[in-house]
């Protein structure tokens, strides 16, 4: 499935899902959707084959998303020349992948699966509420084990400590005890940091730059701002078409341009030179100057 057919599916889940979307269209960036709903926010990467995706791009996604207070998710159809199953989410540099099919379930909460190269699907176990169901089925892990064929070895492990199991496992102790015992989806550890943050010239908000973003910096205080540095018109003007949408979809972002020395608009979006905001000590001295 191509990435314009995946984005076109996408936005529509998403807001039939009641989220407010902003599509970065016709760029090269780590993130091509923004959507929010209430407190919840997601930053979607879209590539129709996610084995594409870079570590580099997977990266600043991710800080973007963290820095945002934001999940970050890859949305594509194959990885590789498989397809992506609907019922199974993979994981790309400490991002989930899944497909536009999968996009509804993982919005709502949804029950995921993992996919792991090595060892097939699999799913993360429960481990109190299978011990819990067990002993309220009147079982002990013997009983357990001759019923769905597993060693004890095996469920002691899965009830000792939450870990993953292959989605054959699973089924087999899920029909011996009649109830799920897998874990609602999650972003699974990582070693990943959030996001080191820096301070915005003088102004005192925090900032997080970004060069493969559909901005060059964001920063954040009470309100948002997107930054983009000077370049030549043709992208200059996607980028204003896509500052416009932020600007005019979501409460509280203020995007602009920034320049070595240029002052005035680019399509409705302002843009400042750099001794206007070398002199700016604040957030509201930013937004008089901005807005």
């Amino acid at each position: 499935m191509k990435k314009e057919n995946i984005a076109r599916l996408a936005e529509r889940e998403l807001k039939a899902s009641g989220y407010t979307t902003v599509l970065a269209s016709n760029m090269h960036t780590c993130a091509d959707v923004i959507a929010v709903r209430g407190g919840q926010k997601f930053i979607i990467k879209i590539s129709s084959n996610i084995d594409s995706v870079t570590r580099k791009e997977a990266g600043a996604l991710f800080k973007l998303a963290k820095f945002l207070d934001a999940e970050p998710v890859i949305l594509g159809s194959v990885a590789g020349r498989k397809p992506l199953k609907d019922n199974v989410s993979r994981y790309r540099f400490d991002v989930i992948c899944v497909s536009a099919g999968a996009l509804e379930s993982l919005l709502h909460g949804g029950t995921k699966l993992l996919a792991s190269k090595s060892f097939g699907a699999k799913a993360q176990i429960d481990s109190a509420r299978l011990r819990s169901l067990r002993k309220l089925s009147n079982m002990r892990v013997s009983d357990l084990a001759k019923k769905t064929g597993l060693s004890e070895s095996t469920l002691y492990k899965h009830e000792e400590a939450q870990t993953y199991a292959a989605v054959g496992t699973l089924t087999k102790i899920e029909r011996a005890l009649n109830e799920k015992v897998s874990v609602e989806w999650h972003q699974p550890p990582t070693t990943s940091q959030k996001p080191r943050s820096t301070t915005f010239g003088k102004t005192g908000l925090q900032a997080l730059e970004l060069h493969s973003a559909p901005f060059d910096i964001v920063a954040k205080e009470k309100n948002y701002f997107e930054i983009s540095f000077e370049a030549n018109f043709r992208t200059l003007a996607k980028r204003a078409a896509f500052f416009n949408a932020i600007r005019e979809t979501f409460e509280n972002n203020y995007p602009f341009f920034l320049s070595e020395s240029r002052k005035g608009k680019v399509r409705g979006i302002p843009m400042l030179s750099r001794k206007e905001l070398s002199e700016v000590r604040s957030e509201d001295e930013l937004l008089d100057l901005v807005y």
